[in-house]
């Protein structure tokens, strides 16, 4: 099958117009995630996770520069290996932080500079694809807004490897360039942006062979590609395959060893694509507004659903404008329907099992996320140039037509001021850390008083610290726990008592932070007088320990210590599941 042939390509964008594209996407990117920009070097948005990727980029670049065969083997999680790979390595965003921690040396502005760059290359690529597809360029513009700002993009600020969707648009642009003259170097275009793309968050490494393959067959099939026309691309893609292998083969080794995998998950109603952001300024009132975390907000905005609908309908595409409205209508279609989770809902009513289940049942890998609503990002991917082609089909001025459309867009999406938590970055505010860094015979950390249960994600910002000496520490945060963990927290949690002294000397424990707390215990006076204890000015403490690496569970109790309440007295709590 044949194509109509292309319409004369757009005229290039130079070096100047695109910076000056990529300018604007940046300065969006600070306003739709105000005030993050202005606090950027000391706040993050959102708990648990943020400070869990901030240690995930030290990892990377410590290991980098230090040891880069070992580069899984984070310092976090002790005693076990491999503990980058207990959550996302962000690989590819550590090198794009690198520059910034090279240059000052603060991991938090550098994970913060990444999240809005991130923003703004996606905004970037979109204007690059659409303008291909559509040569017009106010509409592309509209696209790459819709595309980087839209709510659920905004919402997976938390999550930086979620939000580092910005190569997909890229991926899309190198397979149509080479599916339209195949040759070495556009094969060689395609496989470095899906490295890119893989690498840096292990949820699109699973995604993304989805999307190259189905468009790859589609546009194949509707240009009548001959077989030999994909042999530089299959060999460029099995290449990349190869050099993922040493990224998925920790995950795989840690899944084997600890039966790590999920159940099925639950499902996303349809309903969530008529939610916003609590914070949304045109329509926190009149819609309604969904949840930070899972099961988010989805709301996509009437504008972009009027001008995806007119590009349906009537839309300017370069080439073959039949093939590309296909396309992505069945994308952006197929992407929802996923997205939805093994049951399709409506309203709450059960409509009857979703395709995911399928991926569920058949795919490897998809035993272990837990989240299908991240496939809305493709129906984005989809509906965005379908914008772009309903406003070139507009009979009006194109610069007016774009910044009417642009300015609507953006507003509908927007949900500032953002609420954000501080994360301490100054060597004052992390002495026992900073001190702890020049002590060679310091080998596993431990900091007390430890979370509840319920606040393991405070866990991370111990997690995060920890970057200022790279001690092997005990704590973690993550959606996977090695087995100890949960005991560890418990112990920890049951600082200063003798039991819980005496686990952490047989768990290999030799230095124990101590960190200044309300809600804290006193230390007992042969702790508050022991010469191994070292007192900061800001309120911390660090007392070592005598190791004894025993690792054979904790000490039997003190015999006689344990008196039984009266049980008309005991009562019993218990969160919803």
């Amino acid at each position: 099958m044949t194509s109509q042939p292309p319409s004369p390509p757009p005229p290039p964008v130079g070096p100047g117009r695109l910076l000056l594209v990529l300018l604007a996407f940046a300065s969006l990117a600070v306003v739709a995630t105000w005030p993050l920009a202005r606090q950027a070097h000391d706040h993050v948005f959102g708990l648990g996770t943020p400070p869990l990727n901030v240690w995930a980029i030290g990892v990377v670049l410590h290991k980098l520069r230090f040891d880069p065969l070992t580069l899984f083997d984070g310092n976090a999680f002790y005693p076990y290996g491999n503990s980058l790979a207990f959550s996302e390595h962000l690989f590819v965003p550590a090198l794009l932080a690198a520059p910034v921690v090279g240059l000052g040396g603060n991991l938090v502005l550098a994970h913060n500079v990444v999240a809005l760059a991130s923003m703004a290359l996606a905004g970037l690529g979109m204007f690059l694809l659409a303008r291909e597809l559509t040569g017009h360029s106010a509409g592309a513009f509209v696209a790459g807004i819709l595309y980087a700002f839209h709510t659920w993009n905004v919402n997976e600020l938390i999550r930086l490897q979620i939000l580092s969707n910005q190569w997909f648009p890229f991926l899309v642009l190198a397979l149509i360039r080479y599916l339209r003259q195949p040759s070495r170097a556009a094969a060689a275009w395609v496989g470095a942006v899906y490295l890119l793309q893989s690498l840096s968050c292990m949820y699109w490494a699973l995604y993304a062979p989805l999307l190259a393959v189905g468009l790859t067959l589609f546009l194949s099939w509707r240009r009548g590609s001959r077989p030999k026309d994909l042999v530089p691309l299959a060999v460029t893609l099995g290449a990349a395959a190869l050099i993922l292998v040493p990224f998925v083969r920790p995950y795989l080794e840690n899944t084997r060893r600890f039966g790590f995998s999920r159940t099925l998950p639950e499902s996303v109603p349809l309903d969530r694509y008529f939610d916003v952001l609590p914070g949304n300024w045109l329509y926190a009132d009149l819609l309604g507004t969904a949840s930070p975390n899972a099961d988010a907000a989805h709301f996509l905005g009437l504008t972009a659903l009027a001008l995806a609908g007119l590009g349906l309908w009537r839309g300017r595409f370069r080439e073959d404008a039949r093939t590309w409205k296909v396309f992505l209508a069945a994308l952006t279609r197929g992407s929802v329907l996923l997205g939805l989770g093994p049951e399709m809902q409506v309203g709450g009513l059960e409509l009857g099992p979703g395709p995911y289940r399928i991926l569920w049942d058949w795919l490897p890998g998809f035993r272990s996320v837990r989240y299908p609503e991240r496939f809305s990002l493709f129906a984005v991917l989809g509906l965005a140039p379908l914008v772009a082609a309903g406003l070139a089909s507009l009979r009006v001025r194109p610069l007016l037509a774009g910044s009417l459309a642009a300015a609507a867009l953006f507003l509908e999406h927007l949900s500032v001021p953002l609420t954000l938590a501080p994360l301490p970055t100054s060597p004052r505010l992390a002495e026992a850390q900073v001190w702890l860094a020049g002590q060679t015979d310091a080998r596993v950390v431990a900091e007390v008083p430890g979370a509840h249960n319920y606040l393991d994600r405070l866990e991370a910002e111990r997690m995060y610290l920890s970057t200022f000496h790279w001690k092997r520490t005990v704590q973690g945060f993550t959606g996977y726990y090695p087995r100890t963990q949960s005991f560890l927290r418990w112990r920890l949690h049951h600082f200063p008592d003798p039991e819980s002294l005496a686990f952490l000397e047989g768990f290999g424990v030799d230095t124990l932070i101590i960190n200044p707390a309300a809600d804290a215990p006193a230390l007992p006076q042969e702790i508050l007088q022991a010469p191994a204890l070292v007192t900061f000015p800001g309120g911390q403490r660090v007392l070592r320990l005598n190791p004894t690496y025993r690792l054979l569970g904790p000490p039997p109790l003190r015999p006689h210590t344990l008196v039984e309440l009266d049980r008309s007295r005991w009562e019993l709590l218990a969160s919803s599941p």
